[in-house]
């Protein structure tokens, strides 16, 4: 099955995280103690699932919580019925990367959209539900919460989505978040002329009808630092990924194939043992061939090992990381870094992105929960949700929500997506775009500048 680990906030974490439900003011909302991990979760030891584990980085600087700030001002009160949102994330499990900061961003959302008039008048409540990146606990979280009748499932676990994509499509609820797996999300490979089709008969395990992704679906991910390798001017490129797990180098095929048809040539795959020491042999072996782009499909701290053993060897091309790896750690001082994002940049200056930042850190999360592509395709994801659903019934029901999201028509959030249509009746298409960034000497920038984004021209 092909599954995108590699690129994902493939992390394992050693922190915990508790939460509770609450009521406040007649909502029920989810109460979480995570605003203050910061760099504490960043400087955990974070490996692959499946990849063994790893004490590197603990010595990563902390960093103080912002002060919270007063509450929005409620405008417009929602009055009507609450509706239900159930978030199904990987908070304290193998796989959790910025997990533990994600249930901040989705409460922030809500308080902020009840401060502003609600889903369609109503209120919202959020039931965030902590998968610990466990498949049997996955199901029974869809089961227990079918009878509370959400009207979104909100999902943030690629290592357990697979497993829940037979009971998700049954419920006939929308599915948002972020994820990889085609039987959720469809996906198109471009080098390969493969695409969803609803009898999975090239390959492909079809979308979900009633999920709405907005990030980049498989291929796409793959198909991002082959382009960015093609503009930063790279000749020969390498793909290091984990060597333990087989999903790993499950698109090394993929990446092969793009980066060929885009006239660059390739090493090949390198299989990277995150419990190593360091990595002098594999970067001397980079050198010698004449390497001089590094598509790492490791965790950070491994990348980081990677970037620093490489350079002190005399290595002067390009790394990349892409997706949801391109957070803490890495971050930090980090020089020549190139890459993709499935969610959009949360450092520029386009009005929609200078909204988000005040919403976060109003409510008072960490920036180091909210500065990630997760937060950023998390936010994307609920806000297309409440623009499709901003007229709602006295009682809204599933079954309206998902009717609501085929009134979406060529929207772009204001930059924050590429332009989305959803059609009653297809699957959603495969979303062939993403961000480009570029980090030097720790500053983040977008090389097309803004909100602009790149494409797969052939896939699109």
């Amino acid at each position: 099955m092909l599954v995108l680990l590699y690129f994902v906030s493939c992390y394992r974490s050693h922190s915990k995280a508790e939460s509770s439900a609450s009521k406040n003011g007649g909502f029920m909302k989810t109460t979480n103690k995570f605003r203050r991990l910061g760099a504490l979760a960043v400087a955990a030891a974070f490996t692959l699932a499946a990849c063994g584990s790893s004490d590197e980085g603990s010595d990563a600087p902390s960093t103080e919580a912002p002060v919270v700030t007063d509450a929005p001002v409620v405008t417009d009160a929602p009055t009507a019925s609450p509706v239900l949102i159930v978030a199904i994330v990987n908070v304290t499990g193998a796989g959790a990367g910025s997990g533990p900061f994600i249930p901040s961003v989705i409460e922030a959302w809500a308080d902020w959209t009840n401060a502003n008039g609600g889903l369609g008048g109503h209120p919202v409540e959020v039931d965030i539900q902590d998968t610990a990146g466990d498949p049997a606990k996955s199901q029974t979280i869809i089961d227990e919460a079918i009878p509370k009748n959400p009207v979104l499932w909100l999902l943030d676990d690629p290592f357990t989505e697979a497993s829940m994509s037979a009971s998700l499509g049954a419920t006939g609820i929308p599915v948002m978040g972020l994820g990889y797996d085609p039987s959720i999300w469809g996906g198109h490979i471009e080098a390969f002329a493969m695409d969803c089709t609803p009898d999975a008969s090239n390959g492909l395990a079809c979308a979900l009808p009633n999920a709405f992704p907005l990030s980049a679906t498989f291929g796409a991910v793959v198909d991002g630092p082959a382009f960015v390798a093609q503009s930063v001017g790279a000749t020969k490129t390498v793909f290091a990924v984990c060597a333990e797990a087989s999903s790993c180098s499950a698109a090394g095929p993929v990446w092969a194939t793009t980066v060929a048809g885009l006239g660059l040539a390739d090493f090949g795959l390198t299989l990277i043992s995150s419990s190593a020491a360091d990595y002098t042999a594999e970067c001397l072996s980079w050198i010698d061939a004449g390497v001089d782009f590094i598509n790492m499909g490791v965790d950070g701290f491994a990348a980081a090992k990677i970037m620093a053993n490489c350079t002190e060897q005399g290595y002067t091309g390009a790394y990349s990381v892409s997706a949801g790896s391109v957070a803490g750690a890495l971050l930090q001082g980090t020089d020549n870094l190139v890459g993709t994002l499935n969610g959009f940049p949360w450092w520029v200056d386009d009005a929609p992105v200078v909204e988000y930042r005040s919403v976060m850190d109003g409510a008072g999360v960490d920036p180091e929960g909210y500065e990630n592509p997760t937060a950023t395709g998390i936010w994307a994801a609920l806000q297309m949700f409440a623009k499709a659903n901003a007229t709602l019934s006295d009682a809204p029901t599933a079954a309206e929500t998902l009717a609501n999201m085929f009134t979406i028509k060529d929207e772009t959030l204001g930059g924050l997506v590429s332009p989305t249509t959803w059609t009653e009746g297809e699957t959603a298409p495969p979303r062939n775009c993403w961000w480009n960034y570029s980090l030097t000497a720790g500053v983040l920038e977008n090389p097309l500048g803004g909100l602009a984004y790149q494409c797969n021209p052939a896939a699109s």
